[in-house]
This record gives C-alpha cells, structure tokens and sequence, in this order.
C-alpha cells in the first residue's frame, strides 16, 4: 500500500500539469479524491485488526479494557476514528499541495511553481 500512494502520487506530482493533453481531464494523484483515502485507511484498520485477532486470538480484545475497564468506551471510540484520521490526513495534504501549485501556476506561472512541485514529492508521501 505504501508503493502505491508513494509511486502515483509521485508520478501525479512530476509530471507538469496541461502539457499533456488527455481527451477527459488530466492526471493527478489518485488520493486527492477522499474516496481512495479512506478505502485505503478502512483497508489499513481491516488488516491491522485481523493481524491481531491472528497473533493473539480472542485475546486481543483484552487491550480495549486496558489499564481499567472504565476505558473501554474510548479504546472503541478510538478503533472508529483511526480510519478518519488517517484518510483525511492524507487527503489533507494531497489537496493542499495541488491548492498551493495551482495558485502559484496562476499567479507566477513560469518560475515559483516548479520548486513548489518538487516539494509537493515529499509532503504527498504517507509517513504514517
């Protein structure tokens, strides 16, 4: 999973925009639509979920009422809301970094932008 949004989001990112002319749109990064993020941040807790009930067993639901049961409504809370987090965090920064390139391909259309495209490279990139 990690290649994937690494290898397109990189190739959304290096390739100038409306160089090339496709007949139906332009290429961009696949996670700027927060579909994709968040079927890949439900696929992330889908897996995370099933490699602990396979390590563990049924024991694994012991953590949800750890250090004191009065916790576990949080610990569940917190299962539900990992996914949001991480989908919008990463369609966060994919937009922000596509906001900021086309205001400065607008503005300063020539110069600016490129080196703002280049560090679109590594802030487009899940670290998580």
């Amino acid at each position: 999973m990690f290649l994937f949004i690494f290898v397109s989001n990189w190739s959304g990112a290096l390739l100038p925009w409306k160089i090339i002319q496709l007949p139906h749109g332009e290429l961009a990064a696949p996670t700027n639509d927060i579909n994709t993020t968040v079927a890949l941040a439900l696929l992330t807790s889908v897996t995370y979920f099933y490699a602990g009930l396979t390590k563990k067993g049924l024991s694994y639901f012991g953590k949800y009422i750890q250090p004191t049961p009065i916790l576990l409504p949080i610990n569940i809370l917190e299962y539900f809301t990992k996914p949001l987090s991480l989908s919008f965090r990463l369609f966060g920064n994919i937009l922000a970094d596509e906001l900021v390139v086309v205001v400065l391909v607008s503005l300063v259309p020539l110069v600016v932008p490129i080196p703002v495209m280049f560090l679109g490279l590594f802030t487009t990139c899940p670290v998580t």
